[in-house]
This record gives C-alpha cells, sequence and structure tokens, in this order.
C-alpha cells in the first residue's frame, strides 16, 4: 500500500497492489475502500465508482475485459457486488439493455437493442423474456404478447412487415392457433 494512514490503517487516497495482479486506486477509510475509486483486475475488468466498507456502493461502471460495460448503481445488500435495480449493460457484441436488474439478472421491466438491430421492450425475470412485452424484428415484423422463460408462450398478436396480421396463443414460441 501506498498512501495516506491514519493510527496505522489506509485513510484518505492511496493505491493498493494486491499479490494476484489486482490493484486498488482511490480513497480509503479505517483500512477500508471508502469513496470514490478504480479496481482493476489482472484479468483486464475494471470497475471506476464509488465504495462503501470495501464493497461497490452507488453509482459506478464496470468495464469487463471483453468489452462489456456496466454503468449501475451497486448496493451493499447486494451478494458480491451483482447488479440491482435501474442499469444500463452495453455488450461487447453491440447489443444494449436499459432496465431493471435483481440479483445479478435482467428482471422487471427493460429494453434490449439487439446488435442485429432487433429490440424487445417489455417484462423480464432472470435475463428471460417473462410476462407482457414487444419484439420488433429488423425486417419490420412485431410481435406483441406474452412471454415465458424468453419463449413466446400465451396470446399474441403477430404484425409482419407486410401488413398481414395473425392473432392467436403461442406455446413455446409456436403458433398453436386461435385460443
Amino acid at each position: 500500500y501506498e498512501g495516506e494512514y491514519n493510527a496505522g490503517l489506509a485513510e484518505g487516497r492511496g493505491v493498493m497492489r494486491y499479490a494476484d495482479g489486482d490493484s486498488y486506486e482511490g480513497e480509503w477509510k479505517a483500512g477500508l475502500k471508502n469513496g470514490q475509486g478504480v479496481y482493476r483486475s489482472a484479468n483486464g475488468d475494471v470497475f471506476d465508482g464509488e465504495w462503501k466498507a470495501d464493497m461497490m456502493e452507488g453509482q459506478g461502471i464496470f468495464r469487463f475485459a471483453n468489452g462489456d460495460v456496466d454503468s449501475n448503481s451497486y448496493h451493499q445488500n447486494e451478494i458480491a457486488g451483482e447488479r440491482e435495480g435501474r442499469g444500463v449493460m452495453r455488450y461487447a457484441d453491440g447489443g444494449v439493455y436499459d432496465g431493471e436488474w435483481k440479483a445479478g439478472k435482467q428482471d422487471g421491466r427493460g429494453v434490449f437493442r439487439y446488435a442485429h438491430f432487433d429490440v424487445y421492450e417489455g417484462e423480464w425475470k432472470s435475463s428471460l423474456k417473462e410476462g407482457r412485452g414487444i419484439y420488433r424484428l429488423a425486417n419490420g415484423d412485431v410481435y406483441d404478447g406474452e412471454w415465458k422463460a424468453g419463449k413466446q408462450e400465451g396470446r399474441g398478436v403477430y404484425r409482419y412487415a407486410n401488413d398481414r396480421v395473425e392473432s392467436g396463443s403461442y406455446k413455446q414460441g409456436a403458433d398453436v392457433g386461435e385460443g
């Protein structure tokens, strides 16, 4: 550790270099990461944000080694810094999720803009489409209806780009006719 001390503990600004190659540069209080700081993992992941009592707490941006970028609010009641609440995740492939998170998974209302230009706006559960949602395909087709476990399930309306409309029931992503 290089930086300020108080009563033998890191206090104020400082840099900690860990044996595993990780490092933290930022504010410390009573020997714990506290305030604004940047944590760099040996694997290339970087978190730049707020800390409280050695945990990510408040606003921050997580840049993953694979190119994904997560800008979110972090809370101490989370397990190991998992996403919780509202946030935006930008994936390396170009996809973007803007919505609610629970226990590190897309959960609640959210919009996913896929890299191939499709867009889903609706409800999520455990990172799968679940509940009511609208899926707009890049080709102009639109499905407006119910989802379960990531697939069309229940009542829905499929509007094709050529103005054809199908209304009916879906089971595990397949149209099973009028319901």
